[in-house]
């Protein structure tokens, strides 16, 4: 277990509790520079987050960062098969009725895209094909918006505040600006992995509240502190990424934000992958995120279907690293 280096009294972020806070060291491991960056951990929500926002941050997210890599994406299928793979979406996730969303999945294999996207729809509670979603730091090559493009629904958009400029990407509209400068409504905003990167996740999450019709669903998907992962790895857990993960949260800390922005914890879904628990042995071992083509490199098939099992057996406790957590209104 990680031990603090020291004590400092904070102002916690994200639930806005002050305290004496636990100080843990994190070094910097995606690319391997091992520099040191100072964290604390709330004592009320457990969360943790850099003491000092480095005032260069921008060098950390360099080029090569995999948000901002040019995207290539397939062809949405034609005739028949494009009106199939539609119709599997719209009946699979809309859900009109018990008998055709049985009927598709009894039938028909899912298709690529479903498979991508349609877990993070299923939950989100959306009205039809028409529905307004806003997927919030997307990226320059946002294939997940792509993809939810191809599944059938129209009227999809990203934002991201460090991309070039205003782009379009397979028809995917793409903004350059912030949460607090976007207007509009919307019945999904998304945040996948990028809400532990900004700076104000309070401002951050209440915006997207305001961009949230009545009835809407705000989806956050997260590493979680504090569960397993943290636990056995510590600062050598790979989702620290210092200094890029500015805040860390917990079940608690997600808890408590929302109230702070009006709004609840409708559902959480536990989604950790192996890659996390192999990538947590290689800073253990040393071994930078970059420095081998493959995460899985330097691991055999056996221990990796150990880290599958593991990680399977941890997402159904409700104990692993990673989360998606539904918010919605009060």
């Amino acid at each position: 277990m990680t031990r603090p280096t020291t004590l400092q009294y904070i102002t916690c972020r994200v639930c806005g509790a002050d305290g004496e806070g636990e100080v843990f060291s994190l070094r910097e491991m995606m690319y391997g520079s091992r520099e040191m960056f100072d964290y604390a951990r709330c004592s009320t929500c457990g969360g943790l987050q850099i003491i000092e926002i480095p005032s260069d941050l921008a060098r950390h997210y360099p080029s090569s960062y995999y948000s901002m890599q040019p995207g290539k994406e397939p062809e949405p299928a034609k005739g028949l098969k494009g009106m199939l793979t539609r119709w599997y979406c719209r009946s699979a996730i809309l859900r009109p009725n018990v008998v055709a969303e049985r009927l598709v999945r009894n039938l028909l294999p899912p298709p690529y895209d479903f498979l991508q996207v349609g877990r993070y729809l299923i939950e989100a509670r959306l009205h039809g094909t028409d529905a307004r979603i806003l997927d919030v730091g997307c990226g320059a090559s946002p294939s997940r918006l792509a993809a939810i493009q191809r599944c059938g629904f129209t009227a999809v958009e990203g934002l991201d505040p460090f991309i070039v400029e205003d782009a379009d990407y397979y028809g995917v509209p793409l903004y350059r600006r912030t949460l607090a400068e976007h207007l509009g409504l919307y019945d999904l905003v998304m945040f996948h992995h990028s809400l532990e990167h900004v700076p104000d996740p309070f401002e951050t999450l209440r915006h997207a509240a305001r961009l949230l019709r009545v009835g809407g669903t705000c989806l956050v998907r997260i590493p979680v502190m504090g569960t397993y992962h943290w636990q056995r790895f510590g600062i050598n857990w790979v989702e620290t990424d210092a200094p890029r993960h500015l805040h860390l949260m917990t079940t608690e800390s997600i808890r408590l934000l929302a109230r702070r922005v009006g709004l609840q914890v409708l559902k959480t879904i536990w989604d950790s992958t192996p890659l996390e628990l192999a990538a947590s042995v290689r800073y253990e071992r040393g071994i930078s995120l970059r420095q081998t083509p493959r995460i899985t490199d330097g691991f055999t098939e056996s221990e990796m279907i150990v880290f599958t099992q593991q990680t399977h057996d941890l997402n159904r406790e409700g104990n692993a690293g990673r989360a998606c957590f539904y918010l919605g209104h009060v």
